[in-house]
């Protein structure tokens, strides 16, 4: 690259996520010239759509709730939950996340108008060593978007445009009941919208974007990262194009990819997660960019068969059917079945998609799919908000009879009769002999129906009509990426930095992997990353 003839910035990122907008405000407040490329027409990629919950073990805000928490606790449970071996390779990323998190949270919130609410979600293991029974999430307050002037039409859409924080959905199980919630919390969700507060993953967005143009970083839209330039082994700069034009700019201090997963590239995602792919619940720019770019500059790529795989709900999003998170196929009177009409999973438990992508080790293909969502005609009166959408065609089923139902999703008939028969014998009792849905703290506290007794997520299927829909576990986001080691720099594959390199969120090896250790474990990591990244490589501006 000729320096003399292309644009130079001390720091160039690569994403306008929370991992690369939470370096970009880092970079800028330790006084690097930063310059963002965002391949999208929009800023915020999968954050914007997002819930907004953020995972911060030891976070300032706990006090507000009258907990505690400790760097002990939070690496033991960090290390209960992960899987078995990861500590060898991830302890030090572990480590360095459980370290700086904290102060992450309280950087964003001195440099940014975002004010961080802590809720009261629960760990989802929370019975396990170091486990809590809530304290450790936050999302960020609402915020007005009008303080970005002429930026504030240029954040991107969340699915559904209801104004209610993470908070009031689940700190008053709102799901179960949305209409009595919408009627306690309308006055505020009407002044929201009248005054185009931005609520959740997208108020995170606005905030930080905030932070990062009153700090001086330029951002430029359109702008798809092609390669990154490397001179004596290091890299300095990107090839982009920007509006069909060809475009270069060198990086004095280095580059920071954050530009996602790559579960939009079908290629990558038959390669690494073979079977089925229907919805995916994130940007269609996620495509893997920034994956290709730091393989081709030499870094090992790891954990990429890691994914955030989460039950979902259909939704229509720029023309097309996608998936949005649902909160509601474990209310009460549902369940979760296979092709022999067989439950395989506590259908409560946060990491849900662990189930939908265990392999049958005969064929190779997925153990559980198809698999279906069934719930009877007591949920259709309980819970008539949480029926498909009429609007999008999503193959629901309807049958006066189970056999009659499994007829039409051919399923086995006496295996679906069996589980709804048992099922419901477990309802009455109030007790999962199978999964444990409902025995734990977050089973209990998370999501479910208060009203319901014995149990909040346990209810019988055996009042006609009987209502079958296809359970599609949907890709938030794929989890695998360059390694990198505690300073957010990319790795060879013999383990040495790339000089001017680093990567942070989910085109990173993500330490945690698919199993989430909390709601939350996304975002938080994404922004302590990114902040790791460019606290280093600002580190002489």
């Amino acid at each position: 690259m000729n320096k003399n003839t292309v644009e130079t910035f001390d720091v160039v990122i690569i994403g306008t996520g929370a991992a690369g907008l939470s370096a970009a405000l880092t970079a800028a407040v330790k006084g690097a010239r930063v310059l963002v490329l965002e391949k999208a027409p929009v800023v915020g990629g999968t954050t914007a759509m997002s819930g907004g919950c953020i995972w911060v073990p030891g976070h300032h805000h706990m006090a507000e709730l009258g907990v505690t928490d400790t760097r002990d606790a939070a690496l033991a449970y960090i290390r209960a939950v992960s899987p078995d071996g990861w500590h060898n390779a991830e302890e030090p990323l572990w480590a360095k996340f459980v370290d700086s998190a904290p102060d992450m949270l309280k950087f964003v919130e001195a440099h940014s108008p975002i004010r961080f609410t802590p809720n009261r979600d629960p760990d989802p293991y929370a019975e396990l060593p170091g486990g809590m029974a809530f304290g450790r999430n936050v999302s960020a307050a609402p915020l007005r978007s009008s303080q970005l002037s002429e930026w504030r039409s240029k954040i991107r859409k969340p699915t559904m445009d209801i104004r209610i924080t993470y908070e009031e959905v689940v700190d008053t199980h709102f799901y179960a009941n949305p209409k009595k919630g919408m009627l306690k919390f309308w006055p505020r969700l009407a002044w929201r919208k009248f005054m185009d507060k931005r609520v959740r993953g997208n108020a995170l967005t606005v905030g930080l974007l905030k932070g990062c143009l009153d700090a001086g970083v330029e951002v430029r839209l359109n702008a798809a990262a092609q390669r990154l330039v490397l001179e004596d082994g290091a890299v300095s700069g990107v090839e982009y194009v920007q509006d069909g034009r060809a475009m270069a700019v060198a990086a004095t201090k280095g580059v920071i990819l954050a530009s996602g997963g790559f579960e939009w590239n079908d290629d990558m995602m038959t390669e690494h997660f073979p079977g089925p792919v229907e919805w995916r619940a994130s940007p269609s720019t996620n495509t893997g960019d920034g994956q290709r770019m730091a393989a081709e500059a030499g870094a090992r790529l790891d954990h990429m068969d890691q994914a955030l795989v989460m039950g979902t709900t259909p939704v229509m999003y720029e023309g097309r059917v996608q998936g949005q998170p649902a909160a509601d196929y474990f209310l009460p009177h549902s369940m979760i079945v296979n092709r022999h009409g067989r439950r395989f999973v506590n259908e409560k438990q946060m990491n849900v998609g662990l189930a939908f992508a265990k392999m049958d080790p005969t064929t190779g293909e997925p153990a559980h799919l198809p698999a279906w969502r069934i719930y009877d005609g007591q949920y259709a009166v309980k819970y008539p908000h949480a029926l498909p959408s009429k609007a999008i065609d999503c193959n629901h089923f309807r049958a006066d009879t189970l056999a009659e139902l499994a007829r039409q999703i051919n399923v086995d008939p006496d295996g679906l009769a069996d589980t709804a028969k048992r099922f419901s014998a477990f309802a009455r009792a109030g007790v999962d002999e199978d999964f444990g849905r409902g025995a734990t703290i977050w089973d209990r506290n998370r999501g479910g129906d208060p009203a319901h007794e014995p149990n909040p997520t346990l209810g019988t299927i055996e009042k006609p009509p009987f209502y079958a829909m296809p359970f599609k576990a949907s890709f938030l986001g794929t989890k695998g990426g360059a390694r990198t080691n505690e300073k957010g720099q990319a790795l060879r594959e013999d383990g040495s930095p790339i000089a001017g390199l680093y990567a942070a969120g989910n085109v990173m090896a993500n330490s945690f992997g698919s199993k989430g250790v909390g709601a939350g474990t996304t975002l938080g990591p994404c922004l302590t990353w990114g902040y790791i990244a460019a606290l280093h490589a600002a580190a002489d501006c």
